[in-house]
């Protein structure tokens, strides 16, 4: 028993020469500003990396709009006005774009997000030299034909969609993808005049 008081004395006595101390208010600022900093380091990774994913979903569209197009194009029948030679620069995307849950574009106003994508394309005649003018391995360019009234090989067709800076500011993207036509009757399907480019729509920032 009288052990037992001298622990139960011993114990009191440290307790009062050593009370217990908590985290005082110069610990808890340094703590914050310890975490303050180890944020700071984080956060232009993480802005960083934001970023990057939007440039590339949107890099995605901008090449599946382009190749949606250019599918398009390309299962024309080969004299359709669509292909005609020049530059084609009306987009006839919608000015908004799809509701999410529904595909369907939003009319202007409020809820409804600014289309960013221009869609443009150029159809151009080619002519392929004569064999015979041509040595045997050597290489070769073809020739454009922009004259009316000429004997040409294919058309190659250039799509481009091309989208604004957007909210992140990145910068512009555009995405091109090309497609041959090859003529099924070069005696009979001659050239024509390239339509009267027009200057293509600017994306809106």
């Amino acid at each position: 028993m009288e052990l037992k008081n001298r622990y139960v004395a011993a114990a009191r006595r440290g307790g009062a020469d050593n009370p217990q101390s908590g985290v005082t208010l110069v610990e808890l600022l340094i703590a914050v500003a310890l975490l303050g900093f180890i944020l700071l380091g984080i956060a232009p990774l993480f802005l960083a990396s934001v970023k990057s994913n939007y440039s590339a979903n949107e890099y995605t569209s901008i090449h599946n709009l382009a190749r949606d197009r250019l599918e398009q194009l390309m299962s024309l029948p080969f004299n359709d006005p669509q292909l005609a030679a020049g530059s084609h620069n009306t987009s006839d995307l919608p000015p908004t774009l799809p509701d999410p849950n529904t595909g369907v574009p939003l009319a202007p106003g409020p809820g409804a997000v600014r289309n960013p994508f221009v869609l443009t394309y150029n159809v151009t005649q080619f002519r392929i030299s004569p064999e015979a003018s041509v040595a045997t391995n050597a290489a070769f360019l073809p020739t454009p034909v922009a004259a009316a009234g000429q004997p040409y090989d294919y058309k190659r067709v250039d799509v481009i969609v091309q989208s604004s800076a957007g909210v992140l500011g990145i910068g512009n993207r555009i995405s091109q993808v090309s497609g041959l036509l090859s003529n099924p009757s070069p005696p009979a399907n001659l050239s024509q005049a390239p339509i009267t480019p027009v200057p293509p729509p600017t994306p809106t920032p």
